[in-house]
């Protein structure tokens, strides 16, 4: 699957993959976890380096992400446990 690339709120190009995508119903935006390439960790560590934000403008091919407003991100972190990771063990 051809990745499209991925740039921040500035049009910087960011080096990181889309995992998944989803739309918080409750307030009808988008949202992209994301895989980010630069090492955060060692380089054997366990974790992922995932995050989550949101999608502020899609274009062919690309996207332009945005860090999650503080108020909004419990109402996102609902929608993520109950509307999309719930539904991965169904």
């Amino acid at each position: 699957m051809n990745q499209p690339k991925i740039f921040n709120s500035t049009g910087e190009k960011l080096n990181m993959n889309i995992i998944f995508s989803f739309t918080c119903k409750e307030n009808g935006k988008n949202y992209v976890a994301i895989e980010n390439h630069n090492d955060i960790f060692e380089k054997n560590s366990r974790y992922a380096n995932l995050d989550i934000f949101e999608i502020i403008k899609v274009k062919t091919k690309s996207i332009y992400i945005s860090d999650i407003p503080k108020e909004e991100w419990e109402l996102v972190k609902h929608a993520l446990q109950y509307n999309v990771f719930a539904k991965m063990g169904n």
